[in-house]
């Protein structure tokens, strides 16, 4: 994803995130996606490598850590990581929404003739639709209460 803002391949720092589902009351392991390096992005999504000054990105959250109800296999793969994970956090599918938003954004101003969606490309689809399970309840399968991405990083 070369010449975005904030991104430089050399400095070697990458996120790991497990996308969870909440059903009927109780949180379900849904995907691994597969996020690209994309440091604007990590800016915006905990404020991890954002740069001070006039490419400083208003983090959507400041890490929170791992949530206590986390499925068992992403609490596992969190456990593996070990000291070489870092900034633990998670975001809602409500502010998924916001960084989808966010993303498209900062894509059409560095790369305006390449269609790219956060969200529904990296990150993948709920049930067939994206990550704001309270925007359109009614386009989820009966049960489905949220989602969320949970996430960290390494060096």
């Amino acid at each position: 994803m070369g010449g975005v803002r904030g991104e430089d391949n050399k400095m070697g720092c990458d996120i790991h995130a497990h996308g969870e589902v909440k059903i009927n009351g109780e949180w379900h392991h849904w995907n691994q996606p597969n996020i690209s390096r994309w440091y604007a992005l990590f800016a915006r999504m905990a404020g991890v490598r954002n740069f001070r000054g006039e490419d400083y990105i208003e983090p959507i959250s400041k890490p929170r850590g791992i949530p206590e109800d986390a499925t068992f296999l992403t609490k596992f793969d969190c456990k593996r990581w070990g000291v070489g994970g870092h900034s633990h956090s998670w975001l809602s599918g409500e502010e998924l929404d916001l960084l989808e938003t966010w993303a498209d954004i900062e894509r059409k101003r560095y790369e305006p003739d390449r269609f790219y969606n956060l969200c529904h490309h990296a990150i993948g689809y709920i049930f067939s639709n994206g990550w704001n399970v309270k925007k359109y309840p009614n386009d989820y399968p009966k049960g489905v209460e949220d989602a969320r991405l949970v996430f960290w990083f390494d060096n």
